[in-house]
């Protein structure tokens, strides 16, 4: 793994003059976004208090520049799903170098704003990794908020939820309340005669923010080394890969049961328990597999992944299950056959996306959905494509 030894070579400062090098360099910009990639060398065997200073390093001198198209999404996956005061700062200062400001770009931020403001602590961006001081210092709802006065009357759709904010209980300090009302004049002005004001926030998302790849028939993911790769379940019972996810569509997230981001894991798996609900409402759970892989195996074992799934309202049977690999050998196949933007410090994980999987009836990665927050319903009917796809197939067999 000679990637993960130069990171571990690699000091913070190092890294800071790294990124200050790459900002600094338009040549290199590709380069620079590319840090962003939880899977990066340089963040293997790094502590989690270490990534937060990384990434958010990195997504301020992604601002430095106007903020081209690829980098969006990490940006917006931030503000969707992040926890952590200094990096939800960071992303919100970043989103205001995008140069194409439109209303869909504002429900994030007020989703930010949601998750964070009981969370919220001073923050400095005057150099790496330092301290905030009175004469330097911001915070996450600040730097939200300042970013909702750059979208302007583009923003007019989530009014409703920012006025509440102006309220002595609304979870804000003074100082905050007044930065909500700059907010809502910023949003209330006219719009420009050649922009008029959208509505509604809930329009179609920049290509940069949409977080959908698929793959034709004929150009799947699919890798025969996964197939024999040996998978342990929420009971204990092993199956191989290939028997599992062979002959039926399936679903597939991932996750770990000693994340501490609820936006995340725990979400997912929620979902994943919802997904089973619809799958059950239309006839389909039996034809449709669901999994839940974690990234964690070695502390991931039956008992714990089948209280986890439990506790969610998950439902495991034969066509539904909660899984592990048992070989760390196999697992590192599944990690790169899949793409997984995971990282870890020893065995733990120490930053991860969000992802979820859909598999064609050959086991073969048909679509995937990374980093933002994903929609059950286009989950199953994408699946529900797979499965017609089968038929399809089998009756020309026939």
């Amino acid at each position: 793994m000679r990637g993960a030894t130069i990171a571990r070579a690699l000091s913070e400062d190092q890294f800071a003059a790294l990124v200050d090098a790459l900002a600094a360099d338009p040549k290199r910009r590709g380069d620079l976004i590319s840090l962003l990639r939880e899977d990066h060398p340089h963040y293997a065997e790094r502590g989690a208090a270490a990534i937060v200073r990384m990434r958010g390093w990195v997504l301020l001198a992604v601002a430095r520049g106007e903020v081209p198209e690829n980098a969006l999404i990490f940006i917006l996956e931030e503000l969707d799903t992040g926890v952590d005061p200094y990096l939800v700062a960071a992303a919100a200062r970043a989103l205001r170098s995008y140069p194409h400001p439109t209303a869909a770009l504002a429900p994030f931020v007020m989703r930010a704003l949601g998750n964070i403001r009981y969370r919220d602590e001073p923050v400095s961006f005057a150099n790496y990794g330092e301290y905030a001081i009175s004469a330097t210092h911001t915070s996450a709802v600040g730097e939200l908020l300042a970013t909702l006065r750059w979208l302007g009357p583009r923003a007019r759709g989530i009014l409703p939820e920012l006025e509440p904010l102006r309220a002595p209980n609304g979870g804000l300090s003074r100082k905050l309340r007044l930065d909500v009302d700059r907010a809502l004049q910023a949003i209330r002005v006219p719009a420009p005669a050649d922009e008029p004001a959208t509505a509604s926030c809930c329009g179609t998302p920049p290509n940069g923010a949409r977080s959908m790849s698929s793959w034709p028939s004929d150009s799947r993911r699919g890798a025969k080394q996964t197939e024999s790769i040996t998978l342990q379940d929420h009971k204990g019972e092993l199956i191989t890969f290939k028997e599992y996810f062979h002959g039926q569509p399936s679903i597939v997230v991932f996750f770990y049961t000693r994340c501490d981001n609820p936006l995340k894991c725990s979400l997912t798996v929620t979902k994943l328990a919802r997904v089973q609900k619809l799958l059950e409402e239309r006839g389909l759970v039996d034809r449709i597999r669901t999994a839940a892989i974690t990234y964690d195996p070695a502390f991931d074992l039956p008992q714990r992944l089948r209280v986890y799934g439990q506790d969610r309202g998950v439902r495991m049977d034969a066509g539904h299950r909660m899984l592990r690999v048992i070989e760390e050998n196999e697992n590192e196949v599944l990690r790169r056959h899949f793409e997984l933007g995971v990282n870890f410090v020893g065995s733990l994980v120490n930053r991860h996306r969000i992802e979820v999987y859909i598999l064609d009836a050959e086991g073969r990665i048909a679509l995937c959905l990374e980093r933002l927050s994903w929609d059950e319903e286009q989950v199953v009917t994408r699946t529900i494509e797979m499965l017609k796809e089968k038929e399809c197939g089998s009756g020309r067999q026939a």
